[in-house]
């Protein structure tokens, strides 16, 4: 039997796979990184790294409600950036850290 907190909240495990879309599960499944059509914050959730390098490029509000529900191609677009450029960058960032 798991801890009182399982019970309530569901394991860490459970908890970390209701937290991203079936979109972006499916991504993960295939092997794909990071794509344009992902939401910001299931890039967040999926790649912690990801944070840093996006505030980098310009996008300081990640963590802002909006990211829940706006995708990396609408995020780029709303800051004035080349979201394949970005999404090119950050898929290399991220293979070079994760390895």
């Amino acid at each position: 039997m798991g801890t009182l907190k399982d019970l309530f909240f569901g394991s860490e495990e459970e908890r970390e796979d209701s937290n991203m879309s079936e979109e972006v599960k499916d991504q993960a499944a295939s092997g794909e990184l990071v794509t344009s059509d992902m939401l910001v914050g299931d890039i967040i959730v999926k790649h912690p790294l990801a944070a840093q390098f996006l505030m980098e490029c310009g996008m300081g509000c990640i963590h802002c409600p909006a990211s829940q529900m706006e995708s990396l191609a609408e995020a780029c677009a709303v800051h004035g950036i080349d979201s394949e450029e970005i999404i090119d960058a950050l898929n290399e960032y991220l293979a070079e850290h994760n390895a």
